[in-house]
């Protein structure tokens, strides 16, 4: 069992890991939108509710109570479609500045229109302001060309302005972009994660195995020989060895109880001396005996290139084995849920910084691409609605798309479950 302080680290490492990763992905979807001209309407940390922060170009950024997630909140995303009432209903709430439930409702009757149903898409657009007062909503005027927020003032032309507001939603935007949008996210996230490996692989290098022999296992054939540390390995049989791998392939045609001849130079000398070893019995093979000596060396940057998008590929394939029954369980029982990447993130944070970011660019490459997956309630599902939408020229109804993420999600809450179990008897239970 972890003590509480050890306890509280792992919480704490575990915010962190996660927060730097959906800040990420959030960047995506913010910055794209932006580039489309678009108005992303609250960039915040946490999962929605009440919010502190700033607004900085038309955007409020900040945290919510609860750290679990972040969201990039884009005008009109997830609804918000316009209607022929949107400019009287502006012109209405303008002339007022402000409007109470209450005065919402009495005011329907005269106008001969759903005007709450109108100042909510004004709302999800970020025309409008919807805001909490005494337990009781409250639409506002927001503040604006000198006006405060929630003062009448006058509109010389709603029409038009609407118009404008609404090119700045996400469904006023063109299919390709709406689909860029939506793949930002997951791009931002591979992306940080080649970035943040390629320059730790860099930073670090990596340990190549030498020729020279580092232990000698007591009993060995290579002991008995008389193989000491600090020797190299010259020649098997007459044939040279110039790195491990080779003296490793040579080794792999030798048998158990096979004698050779093998050729080295003892450390510190400069001259050879001949030793016949008889090989013993390892695992079906032939065994020596003797571990190699590691040499730093560097990581070039197509090498360190190579190694970030073969981790993409990796983590690419594990995730299409989810999806075969074949291999599901396995895939399941080596997964981690928030509980046991918060106590890797622990640990690697216990180690360093390098390690610390190079666990969250790894973990970036999968929730990136876990956010591909075509299910409604994840990015992946989002581009399918869309592309559909596209190719039919029809809107999919709200209820079918709403089912289909319910089912979605319930799948995905189950097998959040499953792992998090697991993931409390390694690490808890476990210790």
């Amino acid at each position: 069992m972890e003590t509480l302080a050890e306890g509280l680290k792992v919480v704490f490492f575990g915010i962190l890991m996660f927060s730097l990763i959906v800040v990420v992905h959030e960047a995506g979807h913010f910055t794209a939108a932006r580039l489309f001209g678009l108005r992303v309407k609250e960039f915040m940390l946490g999962l929605p509710g009440p919010n502190v922060g700033f607004t900085f170009k038309g955007t409020k950024f900040g945290v919510t109570p609860i750290l679990l997630g972040g969201y990039a909140l884009i005008a009109g995303e997830g609804g918000g479609k316009p209607n022929s009432h949107l400019a009287s209903a502006f012109s209405y709430l303008a002339s007022h500045g402000s409007l109470t439930e209450e005065e919402v409702r009495e005011a329907e009757g005269a106008l001969g229109y759903d005007l709450e149903e109108a100042l909510d898409v004004l709302d999800a657009w970020g025309t409008v302001k919807r805001l909490k007062q005494k337990g009781r909503s409250v639409y506002a005027m927001p503040a604006a060309d000198g006006a405060a927020e929630g003062a009448p003032r006058p509109v010389a032309d709603p029409e038009a302005h609407i118009a404008a507001e609404h090119r700045l939603t996400f469904g006023a935007a063109p299919w390709y972009q709406r689909i860029v949008i939506l793949v930002a996210g997951a791009a931002f996230n591979l992306v940080f994660a080649v970035i943040v490996i390629t320059a730790v692989q860099m930073a670090v290098g990596t340990q190549v195995p030498t020729t020279t022999i580092e232990t000698v296992v007591e009993g060995s054939p290579a002991a008995a020989a008389g193989l000491g540390s600090g020797d190299a390995i010259v020649s098997l049989d007459g044939v040279a060895v110039d790195s491990w791998e080779g003296f490793t392939v040579l080794m792999g045609e030798r048998a158990p109880g096979q004698e050779a001849t093998l050729v080295v130079r003892p450390a510190g000398s400069e001259g050879t001396r001949e030793l016949t070893v008889v090989f013993a019995e390892g695992e079906g093979r032939a065994l020596l005996g003797v571990t190699t000596h590691l040499e730093q060396a560097p990581v070039f940057l197509l090498d360190a290139l190579g190694t970030s998008v073969g981790y993409i590929g990796m983590v690419a394939g594990a995730i299409v084995q989810l999806f075969n029954p074949a291999t599901f369980s396995d895939v399941v029982s080596q997964s981690a849920s928030v509980v046991g990447v918060s106590f890797i993130a622990r640990d690697a944070a216990e180690a360093g910084f390098l390690p610390f970011i190079y666990i969250a660019a790894a973990l970036s490459i999968s929730i990136g691409l876990m956010n591909l997956l075509p299910l409604p309630p994840l990015d992946g599902g989002k581009i399918v609605v869309e592309t559909i939408e596209r190719i039919t020229r029809r809107s999919i109804p709200v209820r079918a798309v709403n089912t289909v993420s319910v089912m979605a999600l319930a799948l995905l809450v189950m097998l959040f479950v499953f792992v998090t179990g697991q993931d409390v008897q390694r690490y808890i239970i476990g210790g």
